[in-house]
């Protein structure tokens, strides 16, 4: 694409709209051959990163524009499912809505923070704003990264007292949700487990011997069973030496009379492997396992409930 020349300041580089070209008398022959990444907007190059196609639609859109949805989520870095992965730009304002293709307006005020140069809602604002599109299994697993990053429960909590799109299913993710599950796996089964009638494990905490000296750190730990859940994935099953110091503190806890459980992600999504972890941790935890919901789960281990619509794409 050829590139106009002697173009006035500060039309001869980055992003502009046209609406400002047209107001400073820059003759629109003169631009015609740059990049359009929205309609009445040129760039010079066109836009490549989340913040510079930000930077690009906020020349035309309202001030009170934010990055919301899914699009926050991405940039929070929070473990959405991969339907929420596009490149569709959701955004929320309360001016008018901004009608381009590409752009989902969403209407509402909010107060935004800054993450990775752009303006996104709140890690709390958007949990709440995802609750009508994800399913309540997927927003147990936002929810605890959220609980986690915010250090408590307390700020979810605060946030469903709104009336709002999805704050009935953001109300009953919140039975659910737990501070100290460090990734998408260990929530998913931690609320498994917890649904089929075993009782509620202590998450990530760490494991002394009988003198009180430190052994090691368990994922789910049922402490007055001493059972310890290691979810493996795959970052378990790189590197010698990490494998070497794990086997080494878990011969240390299992000399203190510790059981291990390990499982990975086909012992939970295949049901075979499923129910036969299940009934595993149900003999070493001395419980019954519930014959209602063991067979309820025994298509899908989540909880009741797919994914909603509302957020588009």
């Amino acid at each position: 694409m050829s590139r106009p020349r002697n173009l006035p300041a500060p039309f001869d580089e980055g992003a502009f709209a046209v609406r400002t070209a047209k107001g400073a008398k820059v003759p629109m022959s003169s631009i015609r051959t740059l990049a359009s990444p929205w309609h009445g907007v040129r760039a010079h190059v066109p836009p490549e990163t989340l913040a510079e196609r930000f930077a690009a639609l906020a020349l035309v859109g309202p001030t009170s524009m934010v990055l919301s949805h899914c699009t926050a989520a991405m940039v929070h870095g929070l473990p959405v499912p991969r339907g929420c992965e596009h490149d569709t730009l959701h955004v929320t304002t309360g001016g008018p809505r901004i009608r381009r293709p590409g752009v989902v307006t969403h209407r509402g005020a909010r107060s935004p923070v800054t993450v990775r140069e752009v303006p996104v809602t709140s890690l709390v604002d958007t949990w709440l704003d995802l609750a009508p599109c994800l399913g309540l299994d997927n927003l147990v697993v936002v929810g605890d990264e959220v609980a986690r990053r915010v250090q408590g429960v307390d700020p979810l909590r605060a946030a469903v007292g709104r009336q709002m799109p999805g704050v009935r299913r953001a109300r009953e993710a919140l039975r659910w949700i737990r501070v100290g599950t460090r990734s998408a796996m260990e929530t998913r089964s931690r609320v498994l487990f917890t649904r089929v009638g075993l009782p509620e494990p202590q998450l990530n905490v760490p494991i002394h011997d009988r003198d009180g000296g430190w052994l090691a750190e368990g994922d789910l730990v049922w402490r007055e069973a001493k059972v310890v859940g290691e979810y493996q994935g795959a970052h378990h099953f790189e590197g010698y030496a990490a494998g070497d110091k794990d086997i080494v503190r878990r011969r240390a806890v299992e000399a203190e009379g510790w059981v291990y459980v390990d499982f990975t992600k086909d012992d939970y999504y295949r049901r075979p492997r499923r129910l036969r972890l299940l009934e595993q941790l149900a003999q070493l935890l001395g419980c019954d396992l519930d014959a209602d919901v063991v067979e309820e789960i025994s298509a899908a281990p989540g909880l009741p409930g797919g994914p909603l619509r509302g957020c588009g794409a």
